[in-house]
């Protein structure tokens, strides 16, 4: 039985939900301000829209918070779509290597950085593990500088025990298929800035579509990711396409896994999805309300998991999963020689883990200022990260399976 690369973190109760938002779609404006007044807990005094995507949330923050030919800093391993939306909105851009512990950006670097032009500095809480904000805030607030959280795989995690998202003058958190939680298919801007706020909430009522034929195929999209995060139901149903394809037509397979990264076209549509249904929002919420519960397990299927693959010399864990201060959401690991093949390997055995190569920012055909810097840790990790996704629902028997399998191919 096949281990699918994606699952959507779902319960029987959310399915109902779906089932009954569809058959009683009204008082949606009840469910969102529920989902608005849950979220405050985690984000004090802050203000909450309720986007079609992260993504559309980052583009209204940059095209509102900043002017064209501004500077704005981004760790080069960062969502390649966000360093796109900025040079869109004709900013300036300048990558800066990361950290070798976390693959986070790396403080001694930006700290010896020249600031004097710079407005703004993206950080990317990669793979869930949160930045280093303590020292990335007082640098912003000493230079004037305006930071961004791009929190789209860090809901539930922590610096110093305040959630990623209220650091900087905004947090971007993404609630997509995949994310945990899901409002699938979905963003949340979080702001102090009131004006950030205003501007983004008459756009969204200014522009955004409530077309039935858009709303239609992201509900069968929904359907079809839904049963495909159960292993029974993926082996079934997209196992042998997958195998098909990666075997056949690579390039498709790719552009089927990263179709989320949103980089085939030249510019992004801010309107490329319509306006969030009531059963998104309905799930959203009973996600929050849950997140905790999702979280612990989650954090035993990472250590136990770590336990069991940390010892061997071919395998470096990204991340401490023994750590509290983050959400587990993904198992991410380097793979120290032979990746290609130990993949191969890995995916013929039924574990459909994703190639994390799509992250170094650097590769892509960008326009940044300093294409002559050294990206030597970025560079180093490139195409040998693999990510498992961790599920709540995920049995040890499983989780045994994924390591098992990982180790044998290593060791072969």
């Amino acid at each position: 039985m096949a281990i699918p690369f994606f699952s959507i973190d779902i319960t029987l109760k959310e399915c109902l939900i779906i089932l009954k938002d569809l058959i009683f779609p009204i008082n949606k404006k009840n469910i969102e301000n529920k989902v608005k007044k849950n979220l405050l807990k985690k984000f004090p005094n802050k203000f909450i829209s309720l986007l079609p995507s992260g993504r559309l949330g980052f583009y209204l923050t940059l095209k509102n918070l900043f002017k064209p030919n501004e500077l704005i800093l981004f760790s080069s391993m960062s969502f390649p779509l966000y360093i796109k939306i900025a040079l869109q909105l004709k900013l300036r851009v300048k990558l800066l290597d990361v950290d070798e512990k976390d693959l986070n950006i790396d403080i001694d670097i930006l700290k010896n950085t020249d600031l004097r032009d710079c407005k703004g500095i993206v950080v990317t809480h990669l793979f869930g593990n949160p930045c280093q904000m303590d020292q990335i805030k007082k640098i912003c607030d000493e230079k004037n500088i305006i930071l961004i959280e791009d929190c789209a795989q860090s809901f539930d995690s922590k610096f110093n025990e305040i959630n990623t998202g209220n650091f900087g003058e905004a947090g971007i958190i993404s609630t997509s298929l995949l994310k945990i939680p899901t409002t699938l298919s979905g963003g949340i801007l979080i702001t102090k800035n009131k004006n950030l706020y205003d501007e983004t909430e008459k756009w969204i009522k200014d522009n955004l579509s409530d077309s039935l034929i858009e709303k239609t195929k992201i509900f069968f999209k929904t359907i079809v990711f839904i049963l495909n995060s159960y292993p029974l139901i993926y082996s079934i149903l997209s196992d042998k396409i997958f195998s098909f394809l990666k075997n056949y037509n690579p390039r498709i397979y790719r552009k089927i896994l990263y179709s989320g990264m949103g980089m085939k076209d030249n510019i992004f549509n801010p309107l490329e999805r319509p306006n969030l249904s009531k059963y998104q929002l309905s799930v959203g919420l009973n996600q929050i309300n849950r997140s905790e519960e999702m979280l612990i397990k989650r954090r035993e299927n990472s250590r136990y998991l770590q336990e069991k693959l940390e010892k061997n010399k071919n395998i470096r864990v990204i991340n401490n999963h023994y750590n509290t201060n983050w959400n587990h959401q993904y198992f991410v690991i380097r793979i120290k020689k032979n990746f290609n093949l130990v993949t191969e390997k890995i995916f013929k055995n039924g574990i459909h883990a994703m190639d994390e190569n799509v992250w170094n920012c650097t590769k892509y055909n960008f326009d940044f200022e300093n294409k002559d810097s050294d990206f030597k840790i970025t560079n180093y990790y490139d195409g040998t990260l693999l990510r498992i996704q961790n599920n709540s629902f995920l049995k040890k028997n499983q989780i045994n399976k994924l390591a098992n399998v990982i180790l044998d191919a290593i060791d072969d």
